[in-house]
């Protein structure tokens, strides 16, 4: 099984802690860090049942620069500082 790790940079953004996906238009907001990046993670799982309840999963990874992602592909989340 492949992993295709998902990295997450959280930034003090307008008062608030915001934590985004390169190259996803997925993001997390939060009054902490730690709430920015729950709120991103829930964000990430909402985002990739919508993918795959429209068989899109694979081809917007592709389009966000994540090639090669197939069935058995495992996502993993990293956030970075």
């Amino acid at each position: 099984m492949e992993t295709l790790l998902l990295t997450s940079q959280v930034v003090w953004e307008d008062e608030q802690y915001v934590a985004r996906i390169h190259g996803l238009d997925v993001q997390g907001i939060g009054g902490s860090l730690e709430a920015a990046q729950d709120q991103l993670i829930q964000s990430l799982r909402t985002w990739i049942e919508s993918q795959e309840s429209g068989s899109k999963l694979e081809q917007s990874l592709a389009e966000a620069g994540y090639p090669g992602v197939g069935e058995t592909t495992e996502l993993q989340l990293e956030f970075v500082e």
